[in-house]
């Protein structure tokens, strides 16, 4: 499943059915694909709590460390493209560039896929460190909150002529988004850490039909925030909380007996959500202008992006085994 949300990421991110089926677009782009990150928040969350479990802080520590490697090896790689894209909208000069970076390694990724390592590994430090002083269930209390305020961003058109409207335009003139490690990583991570040491998925009953149900609610939920244009953007929806975790329950208790090299797929999932960022600007500049037109065809964007991807997950794999 790492995999399949691994090269739907690919889709979100060049939206091939937007011009010719713009609803097919929405619905793959702004609601399956604002699963994918719930749904890693919450595997990592429970992952993460199991290893604790069974290995003891050690296994902490070297997840951790694991986790920052990777993501400063591939900010380093990332930064041209993301510099790249910094000009296309923004003009900086001088100092302003190094708070800019700065900022983006700390918040937003020195490339925007990556805003969600500096994400999960804010994440799981906060969670971590709040249940060495505090009990999980007042970090899902907490958790609440803090995802109903990320939520704002999504309905931030219902508060517009409110009390609020002005303090929530400072915000995000400021901060821009909500889908940061606070309050989109925070919440989920900490709702995996808890589905593991309650062991729920064992207590569970029906998660699949409970799963199709809330998956029902969350595509009424996106319809509806697009029908009224609420949003600033559809990263958090209040449904894909309870949907992601009876689907997650589910896929736990699904036997597997395909005979498959689950590490590879993992390595493979892990590498093509990391190497697909850079090809989304480097396939419009190597085409040029003379074939610009190309890359506006869903079909070719996606195409393009995605064959250079597994490319290059397979010399990565094959040759440069650190960067897995």
């Amino acid at each position: 499943m790492k995999l399949i949300c691994a090269v739907w990421v690919i889709v979100v991110h060049t939206y091939p059915f937007y011009e010719a089926f713009p609803d097919l677009g929405f619905i793959s782009s702004n609601i399956l694909g604002r699963i994918i990150i719930p749904f890693f928040f919450i595997s990592s969350g429970y992952f993460l709590e199991q290893g604790i479990h069974a290995k003891g802080p050690a296994y902490l520590k070297n997840y951790l460390q694991r986790l920052i490697k990777m993501y400063l090896i591939w900010s380093l790689i990332c930064l041209p493209v993301g510099i790249h894209l910094v000009q296309r909208f923004v003009e900086l000069h001088g100092i302003q560039w190094i708070f800019a970076m700065i900022a983006g390694f700390f918040y937003a990724g020195t490339y925007y896929h990556l805003w969600y390592m500096a994400a999960l590994i804010f994440a799981i430090f906060f969670c971590t460190r709040w249940l060495r002083r505090f009990t999980m269930r007042s970090l899902l209390i907490t958790s609440f909150f803090l995802y109903a305020f990320g939520c704002l961003e999504t309905y931030f058109g219902l508060f517009h002529q409110t009390f609020l409207a002005d303090w929530m335009d400072a915000y995000f003139s400021s901060l821009i988004t909500t889908r940061n490690g606070l309050f989109f990583g925070v919440p989920l991570v900490a709702l995996g850490m808890a589905l593991a040491r309650g062991q729920w998925d064992q207590k569970v009953r029906h998660a699949l039909p409970k799963a199709l149900f809330f998956f029902l609610l969350l595509f009424l939920e996106a319809q509806t925030v697009r029908t009224f244009h609420w949003a600033k953007d559809y990263n958090m929806y209040w449904m894909s909380v309870p949907f992601t975790f009876f689907w997650f329950i589910w896929l736990l208790n699904t036997a597997c007996p395909w005979k498959l090299n689950y590490r590879s797929l993992r390595e493979t999932s892990t590498i093509l959500y990391f190497a697909h960022g850079p090809f989304l600007e480097l396939v419009p500049w190597l085409l040029g202008t003379q074939y610009q037109g190309l890359y506006e065809l869903g079909w070719f964007r996606f195409f393009s992006v995605f064959s250079l991807t597994l490319l290059t997950t397979w010399i990565i794999k094959r040759w440069i085994p650190f960067l897995k």
